[in-house]
């Protein structure tokens, strides 16, 4: 198997561990890490989308019931600006 991918599932994988155990703080780097290594990064999606179902999605917060995907897809663009100028 190729070293990209095996870190790529590292990568995952420590993202779902941080994840389901609300470390959201220890979760952030690794994908900040994992965005600006690889070129598809649908995990910053879902890891948020996965961080909000757990932890977020009461109708009483409103808006602020969806922070973790807002928050990831803010990160994506973010990024993407990024990349297209230091590269």
């Amino acid at each position: 198997m190729n070293r990209t991918v095996l870190f790529r599932i590292f990568l995952d994988s420590a993202l779902f561990v941080t994840i389901i155990n609300g470390w959201w703080f220890v979760a952030f780097p690794l994908v900040i890490i994992g965005a600006w290594r690889f070129y598809y990064t649908i995990e910053i999606v879902l890891a948020g989308i996965m961080y909000d179902a757990l932890f977020g999605m009461v109708p009483a917060v409103g808006v602020w019931g969806y922070a973790g995907t807002i928050t990831a897809f803010g990160i994506l663009i973010i990024l993407h600006v990024l990349k297209k100028v230091v590269r």
